[in-house]
């Protein structure tokens, strides 16, 4: 157990993380009046999976590098009196070869105890969160998480849950694609799923489509920047739009004229045109942005089962 979780901490005081194949992200949250306020939000572009996807390992000085991320993360959970946490890694940790061996030394040298989770795992724990900003109970509904190294594919009726899977698509695995074949490459794996979708239900019965993750909220935030839109959902012209764009920008390009991290500006070409060719295959007009996601869905795991909203910044 880390040292920081200690008596005189506060007990309702807890911190998810979550290691993705593009980035570590991280929260401090506590209950206010039944709902959930975050208190402190940490992300760090380790993109574990730029070794993963293309070696099968994690290199040493990517494994340095998280060991760092972790021990920073132990000082900031001390310092907010973290009571409980829970941590967990995802795709490109299930991947790697040398997977487990890094969770150890991470367990060794901060008493951090990562949990490597499956795909159908991250998707409950995503599902969770998302219903807390959208209601589901009456919808058939089509929720989309695009990580790193995977996507998430969950199909809800009336709040139920119909089918869930996992398919070896992601944005990181895709910057290892050239330019000139990613289209037919995003346009084969978009099959794929929308075949699994349609083994399960009818197109057509889809009422919400809903997609996390760290580049779909930047897909919002960039509406909200050049429409002046709400960053909670897009019309599928817009995401056709913005995918033809940045794929006609360089990289310089899109950090400069969008204001992107160098870490985000080239994993989100591959991320909008996943998008726009899943709605543009399942007949979506509108896609819903909520800013939740697996490391929500962790704090309210944590917090028990009763239903609590976050207390979100939704400018």
């Amino acid at each position: 157990m880390p040292t920081f979780l200690r008596p005189e901490n506060r007990e309702d005081t807890v911190a998810a993380v979550d290691l993705g194949s593009n980035a570590l992200r991280a929260i401090v949250a506590r209950p206010v009046n039944g709902h959930v306020r975050i208190i402190k939000e940490v992300r760090v572009p380790l993109r574990l999976g730029e070794d993963v996807f293309t070696t099968g390992q994690i290199s040493p000085t990517k494994v340095a590098a998280t060991e760092d991320a972790f021990i920073l993360l132990l000082h900031l959970f001390a310092e907010h009196g973290v009571g409980e946490l829970r941590a967990v890694a995802t795709s490109a940790m299930r991947d790697a070869a040398n997977g487990a061996e890094t969770t150890a030394r991470i367990a060794r040298y901060t008493g951090i105890e990562m949990e490597t989770i499956s795909g159908l795992e991250e998707s409950r724990l995503i599902r969770r969160a998302v219903a807390t900003e959208i209601p589901l109970g009456k919808k058939t509904a089509l929720l989309l998480d695009i990580g790193g190294g995977s996507t998430e594919i969950t199909l809800l009726r009336k709040g139920e849950l119909i089918a869930s899977r996992s398919f070896d698509v992601g944005t990181v695995r895709l910057l290892n694609v050239t330019r000139e074949a990613l289209d037919d490459k995003i346009e084969v794996e978009a099959a794929k799923i929308v075949d699994y979708i349609k083994t399960h239900l009818r197109l057509k019965d889809i009422e919400l489509v809903a997609g996390t993750g760290g580049n779909l909220r930047r897909m919002g935030k960039i509406r909200r920047k050049t429409l002046g839109r709400s960053s909670e959902e897009c019309l599928y012209s817009e995401v056709a739009h913005m995918s033809h764009a940045l794929f006609s920008m360089g990289l310089i390009e899109r950090v400069r004229a969008l204001e992107l991290d160098p870490d985000r500006a080239d994993v989100i070409l591959p991320a909008a045109m996943l998008v726009e060719t899943l709605m543009r295959r399942v007949g979506a007009k509108k896609i819903h942005l909520p800013k939740v996601g697996l490391k929500e869905g962790l704090v309210l795991d944590m917090l028990g089962k009763k239903k609590r909203r976050f207390l979100l910044n939704h400018d």
